[in-house]
């Protein structure tokens, strides 16, 4: 039986995203759900960042501006894409 780690319980939401990092570079993709702490992100696997790596996101389908970006740490790593941590600000 698998314990479940998160501390937040998931929804399911396809939200226009935009990932950001010095190593990827921009990328705008799809979330597959989402969290108080963090989002599932659709990634092709030749983009997918490496473990532990910090990226910025940002939602893109908001009314009028995008959203401000917020920093993330890659937590997971699937076939289908990654999980996110949203790192709290200080």
């Amino acid at each position: 039986m698998s314990r479940e780690k998160r501390s937040s319980p998931r929804i399911k939401a396809n939200f226009r995203v935009e990932l950001s990092s010095p190593q990827l570079g921009i990328i705008e993709t799809r979330t597959r759900d989402v969290s108080d702490s963090g989002a599932f992100v659709i990634i092709a696997e030749e983009t997918t960042p490496e473990l532990h790596m910090k990226v910025q996101i940002r939602v893109l389908d908001l009314p009028g501006e995008p959203g401000q970006s917020v920093e993330s740490e890659v937590v997971r790593i699937e076939n289908e894409g990654v999980g996110l941590r949203f790192i709290p600000k200080d």
